[in-house]
């Protein structure tokens, strides 16, 4: 759990955020003292949709307010329902002569603060609807009761439809109906690896340890309604949450009925705390899984931080059955995903579009040689066998300790990034027999194809470099040697001219504390042919990177290095040092 802030304690922190919106949007107002964003682009002519909640949710809801979506936004301090006082204000700062739509989140404050505003309003002879937002399935009708079912992200689509309904001049009646059924035809189910901070208060509050995570959690730090342990892969926890969502076996939480033939929204929203590759990535084992498990596939995709939990590293899924709201109020589907698509200026709202139904991946062109060779060299394939996969052992053992290297100096990719090569050097000799006719030549161009496939990054580079220019002076000099000429010796020539070719692109020189560290060192040595005498020397060579200050990379923008007198290794040099072990044995 994250607990540092650059905010320690939430007072004022609200009324500052909504100044930050405001100020990012020259169509707002904002009403200070009543934490209200607005509209200034409002008109009288059209229904006002209003939605609003504690804060600690954001975006949502001050960052849909603009011209398409909402009106305006109320908004509470952090995790606390806005008044009815607030409330009011919300709706007298975007006056229509039409009526007022109030979205509220299903929560016991929200729903009474909004109520009584409502109420209160009606008495002075406004017109006033409300469509609640209640979209989550993990409780369930038993243990949910008479409160029913919580809001969560399905909110911020009631959101987008009904103010873009209303921007386009629907009445009142129109509005609240197609918000109505809309409301009633949306699930969401949320999965968290831990709970959000709330700032100033204790840290230890709702903790998970490494191993768990909970599906079902609130939007309020409230804990989800059942722990998972071990993590499972992603594709099994979304088959889980997919489950809670469709299964119409399931009396206790089947609240939408879906079939393959209805046209279905899904939105995967980042509860605050996931990374955008992560969720990114989420979107796509959703989308593959809904389409492979219930024959669904969805007519929109969205994906993005709508409604979070402040910092919870969490996200949601969420699926809208247009095809069943449009049965409810007799509302074309088109019409309504016309509304879902419609533009809005509101900062936080993503441009929709037909979900892409092409294929998802296009491979590029396979790997082919770097250069066709005549000659070839050949060694006992037992032995490269042996040699290829111990030098592969040896990287995947060290992967932790080479990425917890890297995380102190660098970016932490350089353990992955050799794990990644060498898995993919294995994958090539189980599938295809790469090492099976012993031929050097074969393996080599191979591995010039991993470098540029499989490993970015520096690595990636200097690796490439190096085995492109290896592969080219290794068929020069199959072609050129005498009959009788030992392996080794063309090996170890070839390695003098493509260390050569490598220096010719890069300034790394020993004692950066880069890979050359240990590449310059071990091809001096195994200029004699030696192999073994040549990894003791990298092996030496390895830990006295312990002792280098770094002078290229990334690891040259860490302070206070200079005060450090024993380091770890460099994670590239030891990489090559681990691999070249392999290779000796």
């Amino acid at each position: 759990m994250a607990t540092k802030h650059f905010y320690p304690q939430v007072d004022g922190l609200v009324d500052q955020a909504l100044l930050g919106v405001v100020a990012s949007h020259s169509g707002l107002g904002l009403l200070n003292a009543d934490k209200v964003v607005f509209s200034t682009e409002h008109t009288k002519d059209k229904v006002s949709v209003i939605c609003g909640g504690g804060s600690g949710h954001e975006p949502a809801h001050a960052g849909f307010v603009g011209k398409g979506m909402l009106s305006a936004a109320v908004c509470g301090d952090v995790f606390a329902s806005p008044s009815a006082k607030q409330v009011q204000k919300g709706c007298m700062a975007v006056p229509s002569d039409e009526g007022y739509i109030l979205i509220v989140t299903n929560y016991t404050g929200d729903m009474l603060h909004f109520g009584l505003a409502c109420e209160k309003m009606k008495a002075e002879g406004y017109k006033v609807g409300v469509v609640k937002a209640a979209d989550d399935v993990s409780v369930g009708r038993k243990n949910g009761g008479m409160v029913g079912r919580r809001g969560l992200a399905g909110t911020v689509i009631l959101d987008k439809i009904l103010g873009s309904m209303a921007e386009s001049g629907a009445s009142f009646a129109e509005v609240l109906a197609l918000g109505q059924a809309t409301g009633l035809s949306l699930v969401t189910i949320s999965a968290g690896l831990d709970h959000c901070h709330v700032p100033g208060r204790p840290e230890a509050y709702g903790a998970m340890d490494n191993s768990s995570l909970e599906i079902g959690m609130g939007i309020h730090n409230e804990p989800g309604v059942r722990t998972v342990s071990p993590v499972p892969p992603i594709d099994v926890l979304m088959d889980e949450l997919l489950k809670y969502l469709l299964d119409q076996e399931d009396a206790d939480r089947a609240f939408v009925p879906f079939s393959t033939t209805d046209e279905v929204v899904i939105l995967i929203n980042n509860l605050g705390g996931v990374s955008t590759l992560e969720i990114r990535a989420v979107t796509q084992v959703a989308v593959s899984r809904i389409k492979k498990t219930y024959g669904i596939t969805p007519v929109r995709v969205v994906t993005g931080t709508f409604m979070t939990s402040l910092n919870a590293p969490a996200f949601s899924v969420t699926l809208l059955n247009v095809t069943h709201a449009s049965k409810m109020c007799n509302v074309p589907t088109s019409t309504i995903l016309e509304y879902f698509d419609a533009d809005t200026d509101a900062l936080c709202w993503p441009k929709t579009s037909s979900y892409n139904n092409a294929a998802q991946a296009v491979n590029g062109a396979e790997h082919t040689q770097s250069a066709s060779f005549d000659t070839d060299l050949i060694v006992d394939p037992a032995t490269l066998d042996r040699k290829l996969r111990q030098a592969a052992t040896n990287i995947i053992e060290i992967e932790p300790k080479l990425t917890e290297w890297d995380t102190k100096m660098g970016d932490g990719d350089c353990g992955t990034t050799f794990e990644s090569g060498v898995r993919a050097l294995l994958e090539l000799m189980d599938s295809e027999g790469l090492a099976a006719s012993g031929s050097i030549l074969r393996v080599v161009d191979a591995i010039v194809g991993i470098t540029e496939d499989k490993m970015g990054g520096t690595l990636g580079a200097v690796f490439g470099i190096f085995f492109a220019a290896l592969f080219t002076s290794l068929v020069a000099g199959a072609s050129t040697a005498t009959e009788g000429t030992p392996v080794n010796k063309i090996l170890a020539e070839a390695t003098v001219e493509a260390l050569a070719s490598l220096r010719s692109h890069t300034p790394a020189k020993e004692g950066d504390r880069t890979v050359m560290d240990v590449l310059i060192p071990f091809v001096a040595a195994f200029e004699k042919g030696d192999i073994t005498a040549a990894a003791k020397v990298a092996k030496q060579a390895a830990e006295g990177t312990m002792k280098l200050q770094p002078k290229l990379g990334r690891a040259t923008y860490v302070g206070g290095l200079q005060d450090v007198e024993l380091l770890p290794p460099d994670p590239g040099a030891w990489g090559v040092h681990e691999i070249i072990q392999g290779l000796a044995l």
